[in-house]
């Protein structure tokens, strides 16, 4: 059997969670798999191809098409433009899209819908953004799907109420978390600290820096939280704020945002971090703070989660089925709610002994997430 990818997606400097899935699943699909011929397509640059990533297993064959995807994208709205597969050296028997995109396809296909983000909460895209999605025609595209993977329960029930897929139509599918997200200090995360000139106990944001994560209400939350925190805690116990994350949409509006804080000597802005040093940062933290107004699921929540992290997170969206149990849970759009999760984080017993290291938490991920898993299922709607 063929099955075809649509990577395009992959071809970037930085991995994004949608392509973190995408690499992780292919990979463990390949190894269960091994009779299956993964046809994976990729379009761009010869640099954007560059990107991306070295599949090693013997069944997973590239197509590199020097190409911008653009072009590509155009030539497939045509009315008599080519299918997909038409830039493939072999015929597949259906495609696989790991995530929406704009296609055009002769063949089943099955696709995965990470959110409907676009749908119900618009007003966090910018125009250029909402046009790519009209353009992608996605309606029509999940609706036309033969099968549709759901990464959450969540993510299914916005489907089935405001697109009327059936329910018998979707699969849901978790993410995961790889081997290297666990709650034991390693030699290399003083080093990657350091790295970062970070020497002090620090409360986490690890996203894109873009509206619909709410990082305005962190750093509002942040400074409120310090003007009123307890007299016992001195300045060099208490925890300053990490902001990591690659920027995007409005990301000046932050950066900004943190240039009049009073306390922006104690508000360090990291950027992108690597796949590898997440960890890191994770397992050292005070705690993680991702109160998103919106997720289809999640990801740096049992990432955080599963390396010990205590976790503040919103009741919105995938985030409560996602998140642990002993998870501080805040409406996203009140403030007041943040400030009291620091409180409660900073008055702990557990957190009053040291904050340079809460001590592990062993917190065992369910089995549903996890790669193995995801790929188990994936595989059952493709073959």
């Amino acid at each position: 059997m063929k099955i075809a990818i649509d990577v395009r997606h992959l071809c970037a400097p930085r991995t994004s969670g949608i392509g973190r899935y995408t690499i992780e699943l292919i990979k463990e699909m390949a190894n269960q798999a091994p009779e299956i011929r993964f046809l994976l397509f990729a379009a761009g640059s010869q640099n954007t191809l560059s990107h991306l990533p070295d599949f090693k297993a013997s069944n997973i064959f590239i197509t590199r098409k020097q190409t911008p995807n653009r072009i590509i994208s155009a030539l497939l709205r045509l009315p008599n433009g080519p299918a997909l597969e038409d830039f493939l050296p072999e015929q597949p028997d259906l495609w696989f899209f790991p995530n929406i995109n704009i296609i055009r396809t002769k063949l089943p296909y099955v696709i995965t819908v990470h959110d409907l983000s676009f749908d119900i909460y618009p007003e966090f895209f910018t125009r250029k953004d909402r046009s790519w999605y009209k353009a992608a025609k996605t309606k029509d595209l999940i609706k036309n799907a033969k099968h549709i993977l759901a990464v959450s329960d969540n993510t299914k029930q916005d489907l089935t109420s405001r697109f009327q897929i059936p329910d018998s139509k979707i699969t849901v599918t978790h993410l995961g978390a790889d081997k290297n997200y666990h709650p034991k200090t390693e030699p290399c995360d003083k080093n990657f600290l350091l790295l970062n000139k970070i020497k002090f106990p620090y409360f986490l944001s690890l996203c894109a820096l873009e509206p619909r994560k709410n990082i305005e209400s962190i750093l509002e939350a942040y400074e409120i939280w310090r003007d009123q925190k307890p007299q016992r805690f001195n300045d060099s116990t208490t925890p300053h704020l990490v902001v990591a994350g690659g920027y995007g949409w409005k990301a000046k509006h932050i950066f900004k945002l943190v240039e009049k804080s009073k306390y922006n000597n104690c508000i360090h802005l990291i950027g992108y971090v690597e796949e590898k040093h997440k960890p890191a940062l994770y397992r050292n933290a005070t705690a993680f703070v991702f109160p998103s107004f919106y997720e289809g699921f999640g990801l740096p929540v049992v990432e955080a989660a599963a390396c010990g992290a205590k976790i503040i997170t919103s009741f919105s969206g995938s985030l409560p089925e996602v998140a642990p149990e002993n998870a501080i849970f805040i409406d996203p759009y009140n403030v007041s709610d943040l400030v009291k999760a620091f409180d409660q984080i900073t008055i702990s017993p557990i957190a009053s002994v040291s904050y340079e290291r809460i001590a592990i938490r062993p917190y065992i991920l369910p089995p549903e997430f996890s790669w193995k898993i995801t790929a188990q299922k994936t595989l059952e709607q493709l073959i």
